[in-house]
């Protein structure tokens, strides 16, 4: 029997998973590591995040089916806790998403992730260690179709972040040559098929705020690879317990079949909330600062730090929608994964039960506020 250590159950794939996994009831035992106090505080941490998917009566019956051991995964090698000897599957989805962590962010997802792994390499009934990469793993130069391969360690990235978990996929393969691994990277999780933006909101704003500013930094017809959050928790349960796959490393993607165009979500918007009729998107060149910055500020204002964090989030994301990348997800198909559902397919059921766009940049905002910088050392003599 199948018994699972899960990172990363209080995110948004974390909290799909574990929904998916728990509602099977086939089971699997599930070992959840929360930073949290207790166990209490923890098992309330995942039952909240659990909400999002179902109602709190629901969410707090399936929490007590999870084991709940407190712990830091970046700390995972010095954890002796026996409840994690008899583990046969780690899911290690946690990580620090900040677009400005800087060094903290290869501490926590290179250094991090290879301190969990060397904590697995001492599970003596060990059979997958599933690690949740992102497709952006490949840099900015990979593109139009990016391949299911190995990344080129000297490749140009955008920010930080996905330099830290390229780092820590070719650390984990180098240092740890004989832990059962196999790399996931999703693509661009948005929404819920059927939940719409109730589980979250994250990067869904950026596409509504995108269609109100009938700006883009690409033409029309570019592709952006957006997966609901629903779909890619399924193939990661199947990528985590089918017993044999064919490869040890998979984008969790829409790909070719289902990738989704900039000029069908334009269709998709209009037919679900209709304007003039003419629902025209216009591209620009992303270095020219001013014109996306004019353009915010009439339609959205800039009267608030919020909305000057949405700006510089709505340039960041910009730029990755201007590489125009699809990931190719041929072996996860072939692993008997059916075709993520395209964005425009279940527009609908986001806009349904979304708020204001700027209310719903609350899910991201964490992820662009930049860290306070450490004082600076006192003389040693005032130190003493």
């Amino acid at each position: 029997m199948a018994r699972i250590l899960l990172t990363g159950a209080t995110g948004l794939l974390g909290g799909a998973v574990l929904h998916e996994a728990l509602q099977r009831d086939d089971g699997t035992a599930w070992v959840c590591l929360v930073r949290c106090a207790n166990a209490d505080q923890g098992r309330q941490r995942v039952a909240g995040r659990l909400a999002r998917f179902t109602d709190p009566f629901t969410a707090q019956r399936l929490a007590r089916k999870v084991e709940i051991v407190p712990g830091d995964f970046t700390q995972a090698d010095r954890d002796n806790d026996p409840r994690l000897d008899d583990v046969t599957h780690v899911l290690h989805l946690a990580a620090d998403t900040s677009y400005f962590g800087g060094e903290r962010l290869f501490r926590t997802n290179r250094d991090g992730s290879l301190a969990l792994a060397r904590r697995a390499a001492r599970m003596r009934h060990l059979r997958r260690f599933l690690h949740i990469g992102t497709a952006m793993s490949c840099g900015a130069d990979a593109g139009p179709v990016v391949s299911e391969g190995r990344s080129d360690p000297a490749a140009r990235h955008l920010v930080p972040y996905t330099a830290s978990k390229a780092a820590a996929e070719e650390a984990l393969l180098a240092e740890l040559p004989d832990l059962p691994l196999v790399v996931a990277r999703p693509s661009i999780v948005v929404g819920h098929s059927t939940l719409g933006a109730g589980p979250s909101s994250s990067i869904l704003w950026l596409v509504r705020a995108a269609d109100r500013l009938r700006l883009l930094p690409c033409a029309p017809e570019s592709h952006c690879d957006i997966v609901p959050a629903d779909w890619a928790a399924g193939a990661l349960l199947t990528l985590l317990l089918k017993p044999h796959l064919a490869h040890d490393l998979y984008h969790v993607s829409a790909g070719r079949p289902s990738v989704t165009r900039w000029s069908e979500l334009n269709r998709a918007f209009e037919a679900c909330e209709p304007s003039d009729g003419v629902r025209a998107l216009a591209s620009f060149d992303l270095s020219d600062r001013a014109a996306l910055r004019d353009r915010f500020r009439e339609v959205f204002g800039l009267d608030s730090p919020l909305k000057q964090t949405m700006l510089r989030a709505t340039r960041a994301y910009y730029a990755f929608c201007a590489l125009d990348m699809t990931f190719a997800n041929d072996r996860l198909l072939a692993e008997g994964v059916a075709p993520a559902p395209s964005l425009s397919a279940y527009l609908a059921t986001c806009l349904a039960n979304s708020g204001p766009i700027v209310d719903q940049f609350a899910d991201d905002l964490e992820m662009f506020v930049r860290a306070p910088q450490a004082p600076a050392a006192l003389p040693q003599a005032v130190v003493a």
